[in-house]
């Protein structure tokens, strides 16, 4: 799993199968980043967390659950 940063925003990436999009939590008043997985247009899974890293990470496990 590679690092990302803030300034790599908004991050897209492809891991078996599953496109993974990062970016800035959209809300204005809250901090964070918020993370969705999906295939074939079709959001499977989402989130937020606090960190990009963290966001990252939240999105693999929810490939590799989807996957088990």
């Amino acid at each position: 799993m590679s690092k990302i940063s803030v300034i790599d925003l908004p991050y897209e990436a492809t891991y078996l199968g599953f496109d993974i999009f990062i970016e800035a939590n959209p809300d204005q008043y809250s901090e964070g980043f918020s993370w969705s997985i999906s295939r074939d247009d079709e959001e499977l899974d989402c989130g937020l967390d606090f960190e990009a890293n963290q966001a990252l990470e939240a999105a693999y496990k929810a490939i590799d659950k989807l996957m088990s």
